[in-house]
């Protein structure tokens, strides 16, 4: 996942500190980011753990069965609608994550009778601090393979 889509995670003030931010910024500012980052993800668990499940309330974390006249939306909706996690990004964790529900990976064909697993707090945690993206705040990394510009 590209690294706009992660800064844009859970909110307008969190992408724009992330984005503003210089890719190898200072330690102070990178562990204040970092922070913010985990306070939201702590906020959203929260949230879920504060809210009443109603009858169409779907569980982050649990599977579920696609019935027909579900549509994605709906579904990521059901799951985190009344959080700041925005729908967008529990959609495409739920097409990278269930790909057999989906033709060719696309979120608007969605094949009725398949089960898929909601996206949890705990996969938004693990994309977001995968060990790929920790290079990226190290200035030792390898750039031999940077292109580079007369």
């Amino acid at each position: 996942m590209n690294k706009t889509i992660k800064s844009a995670l859970l909110g307008a003030s969190l992408s724009v500190s992330l984005i503003a931010a210089p890719l190898f910024a200072a330690t102070e500012q990178t562990q204040s980011h970092l922070k913010t980052l985990l306070g939201e993800l702590l906020h959203l668990e929260q949230q879920l753990e504060a809210r009443v499940p109603g009858e169409d309330t779907i569980q982050p974390g649990a599977n579920y069965t696609i019935k027909p006249g579900d549509s994605l939306g709906g579904i990521a909706k059901r799951a985190y609608g009344d959080t700041d996690l925005k729908p967008s990004l529990v959609m495409q964790m739920m097409v990278e994550n269930n790909p057999t529900a989906f033709f060719r990976n696309n979120a608007n064909f969605i094949y009725a009778g398949k089960i898929i697993r909601i996206p949890s707090v705990e996969d938004f945690r693990n994309m977001l601090f995968s060990g790929q993206s920790d290079s990226l705040l190290t200035q030792n990394s390898d750039k031999s393979q940077w292109i580079r510009f007369p």
